[in-house]
Order: C-alpha cells, then structure tokens, then sequence
C-alpha cells in the first residue's frame, strides 16, 4: 500500500470564515438557540487567532492507495 500526503491552507477575513461556518449544513440556523453562542465563539476565535485580519485554516489531507482483494 502506498501512501501520499497533500496540505492545503484558506485564508479568511472575518466575512469569509463566517461565510464558511454557515455554508456548512451541519451549522444551527439563524433563530436556533445555538446560533447565537455558536456565533459569539467563532468571533472569539476569530479574535484570538486573527492576524491582520486573517485566520488560516490548514488542512492535510492523507492519500492511501492499494488494491482490493
């Protein structure tokens, strides 16, 4: 079995990491009692992490290639 590794990384702005996390269809909905603390601790992260505005997000994404017997 063979196996390969391949990362990636986005870069986001405050509009687009929002735009991200709500694009997601496991997200609560506006109007859900969790949207609004989910919503409030995404713009902590944002905070802490940001840097000019930016947040990275990197992914690693992991290859194994063999065949079926």
């Amino acid at each position: 079995m063979a196996y390969g590794q391949l990362s990636n990384r986005q870069d986001f702005n405050w509009d687009g990491i929002r735009g991200r996390l709500l694009s997601s269809s496991y997200a609560p909905l506006p109007g859900s009692p969790q949207y609004a603390p989910m919503m409030e601790e995404l713009e902590a992260i944002f905070a802490k992490y940001q840097q000019d505005g930016q947040v990275k997000l990197i992914y690693e994404t992991k290859m194994y290639v063999g065949q079926l017997t």
